[in-house]
């Protein structure tokens, strides 16, 4: 014989109704603050590795849990406005960073960028004359990133005076996954 509930049963139930709701509304506001933010890509600066207008989950996470790794994907908050800024690591902290006819440099050896869009690149350098503007030999601190769009003739990014380094405080996320257009969905990132 099965007992009947009373009113109180009735009510404890919906409290562990809520309490299980308040529970998973927690967890979700927890998981999109420290592990994953949704953001939309403004502008042409990583082009055409990221393009103007994805939905991207950037991983939060990632840039606590591990290092900062050279040509990392990472987002950036810098302190001049409130917007986040997506760019891609070249100069690690206590490096010699130096763009020179197009390559990198880094402590005074040549390093390849194999992330870059080659036929993108080459139809750059045939418009302009050039894909990566001469960057002077700049010696960073030891808290200290040279981050760069990929899309070099049009990203403001570390090379400019008014911008310089970012320091490790100012890397909010590392990597991110492109959710729409849905046909595009990928993962991003290539830490080295």
């Amino acid at each position: 014989m099965q007992k009947k509930k009373t009113k109180w049963d009735r009510f404890y139930q919906v409290i562990d109704t809520v309490r299980m709701f308040a529970v998973c509304m927690l967890i979700v506001l927890l998981m999109f603050t420290f592990v994953l933010r949704g953001k939309t890509i403004v502008g042409e600066s990583m082009y055409p590795t990221l393009k103007d207008g994805e939905q991207v989950f950037i991983y939060v996470a990632a840039s606590y849990l591990s290092d900062i790794k050279r040509f990392d994907i990472v987002v950036v908050k810098h302190a001049s406005d409130d917007d986040l800024w997506v760019k891609r690591v070249i100069g690690l902290p206590n490096e010699t960073v130096e763009y020179k006819d197009n390559k990198l440099f880094i402590n005074d050896l040549e390093v390849k960028e194999p992330f870059l869009d080659n036929t993108y690149r080459k139809r750059i350098e045939k418009e302009k004359g050039m894909f990566t503007a001469d960057y002077p030999k700049h010696t960073l601190k030891a808290d200290e990133y040279l981050l760069v769009g990929d899309n070099r003739v049009n990203s403001l990014d570390s090379r400019s005076e008014s911008v310089g380094p970012f320091k490790r405080s100012q890397i909010l996320a590392k990597g991110m996954f492109v959710y729409y257009p849905f046909e595009q969905a990928r993962y991003v990132n290539y830490g080295k």
